[in-house]
Formats: structure tokens, sequence, C-alpha cells
């Protein structure tokens, strides 16, 4: 396992675009803070640029200074029900890239995925993580399935097994408003 994190770690900062599992089934992930490497993954799932995405963090350290923390409700903890499978909204401030807010937001979620969840604190940057699909279409369920549909778009599948769980669910830390 240690190589095949190392492998991914490096894929990362060259701005490639891996695949790794996580709590429900296999994501695609590039480095958050790279705008042309998101980019570039937008265009493999065939989305629209201006349609954002939920990073993996390993703690909230990396991404605190894009969040308006003043925004939000001042009993709430934002660490509560993680790690595991819940994604959070928080709101951002001027410093979060333009590339990864979405109506003045940014999806976290902190994974309980034994792979993503060291992925995420080896690499020490936020990470994104979406579905392992083309836009609209189903999401791809192996290693394989991800290597025949993409080629080699993706650098590497990390080895290991999502966990099946439904998609995250959802919630806007400002109103506590589930989204999903």
């Amino acid at each position: 396992m240690e190589q095949d994190l190392q492998a991914a770690i490096d894929a990362l900062n060259q701005g490639k675009i891996i695949a790794y599992p996580t709590e429900s089934t296999w994501g695609l992930g590039v480095d958050a803070t790279n705008p042309s490497a998101v980019h570039r993954l937008n265009q493999l799932k065939q989305r629209p640029n201006s349609k954002s995405f939920i990073m993996l963090v390993a703690d909230l350290h990396t991404v605190k200074p894009w969040i308006d923390w003043q925004k939000l409700p001042p009993s709430l903890n934002p660490l509560q029900d993680w790690p595991g499978p819940i994604t959070k909204l928080f709101p951002t401030n001027t410093a979060c890239p333009h590339w990864l807010a979405f109506q003045d937001n940014i999806a976290l979620r902190m994974s309980a995925h034994p792979t993503a969840k060291t992925l995420c604190q080896a690499f020490a940057k936020p990470l994104i993580s979406t579905s392992a699909n083309t836009s609209g279409q189903p999401t791809l369920n192996t290693a394989e399935q991800i290597h025949v549909h993409f080629g080699n778009a993706i650098a590497l599948c990390v080895p290991g097994q999502p966990g099946g769980l439904a998609p995250t669910r959802i919630i806007n830390l400002r109103n506590g408003a589930i989204i999903r």
C-alpha cells in the first residue's frame, strides 16, 4: 500500500487524475489547489466548469483560510459526525479559489474510508472527490471499468474496495439545511 500511496501522491503533485475507493464508490480526484488539474477533470467527466466539486480533507487546517467562520452559527461544531460519510457546505471568503466555490460555499468531507483517509492525510492538501463516471452516466464500480472507460486519462487507481454506502449526505452549515 505504501508504494501505491506514494505513486498517488506523486501523480497528484504532477496534476494528474487518480481514482480511489471511498465510503460509497470509486472516486476520481485531483489536487484541488491546481486549477489546471480541476479543469482537466471537468473535461474528462464532460461537465461544466461552473459546477463545483466536493473536496476531501484530512482536517480543516488546509482550508481554514478559505472559510468565513463568522457566517457559521457560534454553537456549531464543524467536526461533528466526522470523519464519516457526510459532506458539509462551509461559507467561503475572498481567499477561497474561485474554481472551488459555488454560491459562496465549499463542500468538504473528511472520509472515514481507510484508503481515502490515508490518501488525504499523506497528500496534506484538499483533494477533489467526484464519482468515477462521465457526467450523467452510471458510476463505474471497479478499477478495471475505470481503466477501460477513461484509459490513460487516469494515472492510477489506488488499490482498495469502496464501502458501498449511499452517496454522502450534504448539509449546509449556515442553516442546517439538508441538500442531499
